[in-house]
């Protein structure tokens, strides 16, 4: 009966089959969700129809949502979805290509295979305004959000950032929903203290986005912090070789980024004489650009399904719990040293009751 499935895969765990207690249904446990919804201590439960042959989500109410519409399709739409995080993870497939016109290539694929894998689940998926199924769009997209952009080389920048990936990353953060706003930096306007050349080719030749809430940049010509903000360098701060760093952007909290001219690393300062945040931001600017898109994607898809549009859809399925399980740990593969400490600025903010962590 399980043949065929992973021990877990596509942010579902499969393990010893089980009768089902709660009725009489010859139904069988095969595993559960690896989210769960608020509140609750376990994930939604996989159960087969001993029956139909048919998978479903179960969450203990009267309805179900329907997952596959047997073991052989179950299995093979978990392979398609983990086969789109596998791929992305080679450098040379796709011939390199990578950014969100390739992400949105690499969904459109892979739908149009598991559409032929079970077509019984997504015979009416090409539709407009059909229900999509349960689970596998929100898990595609997360898997697929691996395509955004390539590791760079070892003397290059932490990722090969391009152009499109900057724009829709401004697009997404305009707080007017227009196409948002890409600021290209004029050699000239470039600090003599920036040495770093990947940094220096991405602010003259990619840009920076525009009006974002979570990180807005600083006006040209960019200053050091000492010049930018000479009363937090009055000899008595914690952090004093951040004075000749380059005051680059707003980060939250009322900080400001510092940007090692020499080595291409962001930090924070310690304005508030507390040790908190630790200095360390991000490894670089492409490291927090690929960082802040992959977060505002998520967050896109967040607000997609807001105000309770997941249960005006589903029955069990909530995209926002898969979505707030998996956003830290995406935005930490970015860049591990972002979260590797309790003290890490993006760490913080994950961890942040009050605002609810990345998504809340």
């Amino acid at each position: 009966m399980r043949e065929g499935l992973p021990a877990a895969g596509a942010f579902l765990e499969f393990g010893v089959v089980r009768p089902f207690p709660a009725d009489a249904e010859r139904l069988f446990v095969l595993g559960e969700t690896d989210y769960c919804t608020p509140f609750a201590a376990v994930g939604n439960l996989v159960l087969l129809d001993g029956t139909t042959g048919e998978v479903f989500l179960d969450n203990g109410g009267p309805r179900r949502d329907l997952l596959a519409s047997d073991l052989t399709a179950l299995a093979a739409l978990v392979r398609e979805v983990e086969a789109v995080a596998e791929a992305a993870r080679r450098p040379e497939a796709l011939d390199g290509r990578r950014g969100p016109a390739v992400v949105a290539e690499v969904v459109a694929g892979a739908e149009r295979r598991m559409r032929a894998i079970d077509p019984g689940l997504f015979g009416d998926g090409a539709r407009a305004g059909a229900t999509p199924p349960a689970h596998w769009g929100t898990a595609l997209l997360v898997h697929a959000l691996g395509w955004g952009a390539l590791p760079g080389g070892p003397d290059g920048p932490a990722y090969e950032v391009g152009p499109e990936l900057v724009a829709e990353l401004a697009a997404l953060t305009d707080e007017d929903d227009g196409p948002g706003r890409v600021h290209r930096f004029r050699p000239e306007h470039l600090p003599a203290a920036l040495v770093h050349e990947p940094t220096r080719r991405l602010l003259t030749e990619v840009g920076l986005p525009l009006g974002g809430a979570m990180f807005g940049v600083c006006d040209e010509p960019l200053a050091t912090m000492g010049e930018a903000y000479p009363e937090y360098f009055d000899g008595e701060e914690d952090r004093p070789y951040q004075r000749d760093f380059i005051a680059l952007g707003d980060w939250p909290t009322d900080l400001t980024i510092a940007l090692d001219g020499a080595t291409g690393r962001l930090e924070l300062p310690d304005w508030y004489d507390d040790g908190q945040p630790e200095a360390y931001l991000n490894r670089d600017l492409s490291a927090l650009l690929y960082a802040l898109w992959t977060y505002e994607r998520l967050r896109a898809e967040w607000d997609r399904w807001d105000y309770g549009r997941g249960r005006d859809t589903w029955a069990v399925f909530d995209p926002q719990s898969l979505l707030s399980t998996v956003v830290d740990r995406l935005v930490e593969a970015v860049d591990p040293e972002a979260f590797a400490s309790p003290g890490c600025s993006w760490r913080l903010l994950a961890e942040d009751g009050h605002m609810g962590g990345l998504l809340g």
